[in-house]
């Protein structure tokens, strides 16, 4: 046997499971963070709009990653893990918007959740970590794919979060 024969056998041998193998969306993991970032905005603002949500903003210059009228969401968007987990990372609370929209995209589904950015302060969304040491500004958070709806069950959280909130 060659070497670079044995080697790849031995590398398969303790290599994780890849659960992105024959997925149609592994575009998505061969592409930077920024990049990753942008895909996933323009999805939610996409989405939404085939729903009938008229939907702003979206520029890397916005405070803002989208709006619905007034009402503003910030969007993390995370791939799935090994381990069954999305990390969402750089999430800030010294922005200004009212819901934090998690986008998780798995191999073959898209899901998410989202929360009021008071819940998220609170830690009811889960517990944020500071992403580097001696910082407070940005943290990460992370979810298991169980705590996580499908994408179809969006447009009404949407709605019923600007329900709530226009009175």
């Amino acid at each position: 046997m060659k070497a670079v024969d044995l080697l790849v056998t031995i590398i398969r041998e303790h290599a994780p499971e890849d659960i992105w193998q024959d997925s149609p969306l592994i575009g998505y993991r061969m592409l930077g963070n920024t990049n990753r970032g942008e895909i996933g905005e323009t999805f939610v603002r996409r989405y939404l709009a085939q729903h009938g949500f008229s939907v702003a903003n979206g520029k890397r210059t916005s405070l803002t990653d989208l709006r619905i009228g007034s009402f503003r969401f910030e969007v993390k968007t995370a791939s799935l893990g090994a381990n069954h987990t999305f990390q969402f990372n750089h999430v800030r609370l010294d922005r200004a918007y009212g819901y934090l929209l998690c986008l998780g995209i798995c191999p073959h589904e898209v899901v998410f959740n989202m929360w009021r950015k008071g819940a998220v302060a609170e830690s009811r969304a889960g517990t944020l970590v500071r992403m580097a040491e001696g910082q407070a500004v940005t943290c990460k958070l992370t979810k298991k794919l169980d705590d996580m709806m499908d994408i179809a069950e969006l447009p009404e959280f949407v709605r019923v979060a600007l329900a709530e909130n226009s009175g």
